[in-house]
């Protein structure tokens, strides 16, 4: 029997869509003035958005309009600068409970970070991605070609952003109150998470195995899922 890949990453994706939604209305609802609950909450709206695009075209895998080059790469661009930028939303969280609201919201750490996000999206109009007809023409799965360099470098600029995240929240654990810690205990081990699968989001490109995207996938919902636990504490 063949298994419809499209279909797994679709119900898996949209998944992550549901628990992000609700996770960024949470969030936004506890506090919609405080800068920090607004960053926690682009970054969960950000995460859904990504994934509704790339749940999207994964779903619609019928037809030529739907699998030609001009539809599906401009989504798949679309959705890594999603997902990017909801790494920017983590660290700015980081700067605004260092820094506080006046110091993290200056052009040095929103330039900053601003640029970071353009030279992580730039590569994708430089070195475009392709639609690999060839997999779904023979295998009906829907699959684009990075060049290696291009997947490689964003994801290891987005782990080292993560692990940033993590090293900071770590340390600030250290200096609150036990409610709070525990929240971002929870959180931490959410971004840990999340960063294992982008490991293996990694890992799927360099193998080209469907299965370890999915499985990369699954660890970004439990990931999403924990940070959502920690809030709810």
């Amino acid at each position: 029997m063949m298994i419809d890949y499209n279909l797994i990453k679709t119900i898996v994706a949209s998944v992550s869509v549901i628990i992000a939604l609700v996770a960024g209305f949470i969030e936004l609802r506890l506090n919609p003035n405080n800068w920090l609950n607004r960053w926690f909450a682009l970054f969960f709206t950000s995460t859904a958005m990504a994934f509704f695009i790339y749940a999207f075209y994964h779903l619609v895998n019928t037809g030529d309009f739907f699998t030609t080059q001009a539809i599906v790469i401009p989504m798949l661009i679309t959705a890594h600068f999603l997902f990017s930028f909801a790494v920017i939303c983590l660290v700015m969280t980081v700067f605004i409970l260092e820094k506080y609201k006046k110091i993290a919201l200056n052009y040095k750490h929103l330039g900053l970070m601003m640029a970071l996000l353009i030279i992580m999206i730039i590569g994708y109009f430089i070195l475009m991605p392709t639609l690999n007809r060839t997999s779904y023409d023979d295998d009906g799965i829907i699959d684009t070609d990075t060049k290696m360099l291009l997947h490689v470098f964003v994801n290891f600029l987005r782990l080292g952003l993560l692990f940033y995240v993590i090293f900071k929240y770590s340390i600030i654990t250290r200096k609150v109150e036990e409610t709070t810690k525990k929240r971002i205990q929870w959180f931490i081990v959410g971004v840990i998470i999340i960063t294992m699968g982008i490991v293996f989001n990694l890992l799927g490109g360099f193998i080209k195995e469907p299965l370890v995207e999915i499985f990369a996938l699954v660890l970004l919902d439990v990931g999403i899922f924990v940070i959502v636990k920690g809030f709810l504490i």
